[in-house]
C-alpha cells in the first residue's frame, strides 16, 4: 500500500512537514539541554551561597553551639553534619567532573577564605554519616548523572565538605533541582502549536506554488477542447511565469498550425476540382457508353470526396470563433431537413444549456452521423443526454451493425467495410473520420457500439462542458 501522496502538493507538504518536525525536535532538544544547564548553574549558585553562609556561621560558633544550628539548617533540600575527618570521595571522577570543579570554585568564592573544599555530585544520595557509603551505580549511570543529570527522573545529591578553621569538617548534603522528563508536558504543547503554525504556513506557501501548475494542467486539458481559448494569465514566481508564457506561445503555434493545415488541404481539394471537371468533359466524348458510365461513376466519387474535404476544412477555416449553440434547435433543424427529403429521422431529449462550438463544423459532424445511420440502417433516432460535465448525442440506426473488431477501424479515412458498408451503399469513407475530427476539435470524441447483434449501431458524440470557476 502506498503511503506517500501522489500529488506534487502532497509530497512537497509531506517533506516540509517532516523537515519541520525534525527541526522542532532538534530545537526542543537543544532547548531542553540548555534549559537544564541554566537551571543547574542558577541552582548551584544559590546552593553554594547557602552552604558558604552556613559554613561561615558554624566557623564562628563554639563547638557546643553548633548542634542547634545544624538542626535549624536541616531541611528537605539541605542538611549538614559535623565530622572530625573528611568523608572519602569517590575516586576516578572528582578530577574530571566539570560540574564538581565549577561548584567548588563557586563555593570558594562565596566563602572568601582559603578553606579546604571538596565537592561530589552523584545520582545516588550518600548516607549522612561518616562512612561515605552509597549505593553502587554503573559507569553509564554515573556518566549520565555527571553530564545529563536533568534528563533523569530522580533527584541528584551534592555533597560539599568544608574544612573549618578548628579542623572540623562540615559536610553539607544538598539536593540539586532539575528539569526531569516529566516536564515535557510543558514542552509538548509548545512543540505542537509551533508545528501546527508552521505546517499551515507551509501548506499556504506550497498551495500558492502549485496553484499555477494546476491552472497550467487544466489549460493543457482544455487545449484539446478549445484551442482558440484565451491565453493564461502569467501569475506566480518567475519560473512558473516562463512556463506559462511558453505554454501560451505553444497554443498560438498549434492554432496557427491547424489552421494553416486546413487552408493547405482545402486549397489542394479546391484545385482538384478543376482536373476532375476536365476529366468529366473528356469522359463524355468516349464512344463506349459502358466505359463512359464507369468513368462517370469514378469521377462522381472523386468529386464527392473532394467536396466533403473542402466542406470540412472550409468550416474550420472560416469559423475560427466559437459561439453558444442550442444543440436541440440545431438537431431539430437537421432532422426537419432530412424528413423533408423523405428520410425517417426522430429526435428526443433536450439540452440544458447552450454549448460553445463552431456552428458549421458541429452541424457537419451531426449531419455525417445521421447520414451514416440513414445509409446503413434505413432510419435514424437521435437522443440528447445533457449532464453537468458532458453533453452526449446518440444517433442510432437499425442496420446490421459492425463487427466488434471493426468498430475503431471504420474511423480511418476512406475505409469502407466489404459487406454492409460497401461502395454500393454510397459515401466516400470520410464521413465518420470527419465527424470524429470535428468532435475532437471540440475536446470530445465519438464512440461506436452495437445496440445488440443485428439490431443496429449507436454512434455517441460526447462533448465536455467547461468546469464552473
Amino acid at each position: 500500500m502506498r503511503l506517500a501522496p501522489r500529488s506534487l502538493f502532497g509530497r512537497t507538504l509531506l517533506v516540509l512537514a517532516l523537515g519541520l518536525l525534525l527541526a522542532q525536535i532538534a530545537s526542543q532538544a537543544v532547548n531542553l539541554f540548555d534549559r537544564g544547564s541554566s537551571v543547574y548553574r542558577l541552582a548551584a549558585y544559590q546552593v553554594a551561597a547557602r552552604i558558604a553562609q552556613a559554613a561561615r556561621i558554624l566557623n564562628r560558633l563554639p563547638p557546643h553551639e553548633r548542634t542547634a544550628l545544624v538542626e535549624e539548617i536541616r531541611g528537605p533540600h539541605l542538611a549538614v553534619a559535623l565530622s572530625r575527618n573528611p568523608l572519602a570521595v569517590v575516586k576516578g571522577y572528582e578530577e574530571h567532573d566539570r560540574y564538581e570543579q565549577a561548584f567548588a570554585e563557586s563555593l570558594r568564592r562565596q566563602l572568601g577564605k582559603d578553606w579546604k573544599v571538596s565537592v561530589e555530585i552523584s545520582s545516588e544520595p550518600r548516607s549522612r554519616g561518616t562512612s561515605g557509603e552509597r549505593a553502587v551505580a554503573s559507569d553509564f549511570e554515573i556518566w549520565v548523572a555527571r553530564n545529563f543529570y536533568f534528563l533523569l527522573p530522580g533527584t541528584f545529591s551534592l555533597v560539599a565538605q568544608v574544612g573549618l578553621e578548628d579542623g572540623t569538617t562540615a559536610v553539607f548534603y544538598a539536593r540539586i533541582p532539575q528539569e526531569p522528563l516529566s516536564r515535557l508536558d510543558s514542552l509538548l504543547p509548545r512543540l505542537v502549536v509551533t508545528l501546527v503554525i508552521f505546517f499551515l504556513l507551509g501548506a499556504l506557501v506550497v498551495r500558492m506554488m502549485t496553484r499555477s501548475l494546476d491552472r497550467l494542467a487544466r489549460a493543457a486539458v482544455d487545449l484539446g477542447a478549445n484551442p482558440e481559448g484565451p491565453p493564461l494569465k502569467e501569475h506566480g514566481p518567475p519560473e512558473v511565469r516562463r512556463v506559462i508564457a511558453a505554454f501560451n506561445n505553444m497554443q498560438v503555434q498549434l492554432r496557427n498550425y491547424v489552421l494553416e493545415r486546413a487552408r493547405m488541404l482545402g486549397a489542394i481539394s479546391h484545385d482538384l476540382m478543376t482536373p476532375i471537371t476536365r476529366m468529366r468533359l473528356r469522359a463524355e466524348l468516349l464512344p463506349d457508353s459502358h466505359v463512359r458510365t464507369k468513368f462517370a461513376r469514378d469521377l462522381d466519387e472523386m468529386e464527392s470526396m473532394v467536396s466533403s474535404t473542402l466542406e470540412f476544412f472550409s468550416a474550420v477555416d472560416k469559423a475560427p470563433q466559437r459561439h453558444p449553440i442550442d444543440i436541440g434547435t440545431l438537431i431539430d433543424s437537421l432532422c426537419e431537413d432530412y424528413r423533408e427529403s423523405g428520410a425517417q429521422v426522430t429526435a428526443t431529449g433536450a439540452a440544458r444549456a447552450p454549448f460553445s462550438a463552431h456552428p458549421q463544423a458541429l452541424r457537419r459532424c451531426l449531419g455525417n452521423l445521421i447520414e451514416n445511420a440513414l445509409r446503413y440502417g434505413g432510419r435514424a433516432e437521435v437522443e440528447i443526454d445533457d449532464g453537468d460535465a458532458t453533453l452526449r448525442v446518440r444517433v442510432r440506426d437499425h442496420g446490421p451493425g459492425i463487427p466488434e473488431p471493426e468498430l475503431e477501424r471504420v474511423f480511418e479515412p476512406y475505409l469502407r467495410l466489404d459487406v454492409s458498408r460497401s461502395r454500393d451503399g454510397g459515401g466516400t469513407g470520410l464521413g465518420l473520420s470527419i465527424a470524429r475530427n470535428i468532435a475532437r476539435w471540440h475536446g470530445g470524441d465519438i464512440r461506436l457500439r452495437n445496440a445488440a447483434p443485428g439490431h443496429g449501431l449507436i454512434a455517441e458524440l460526447s462533448l465536455p462542458r467547461p468546469a464552473a470557476n
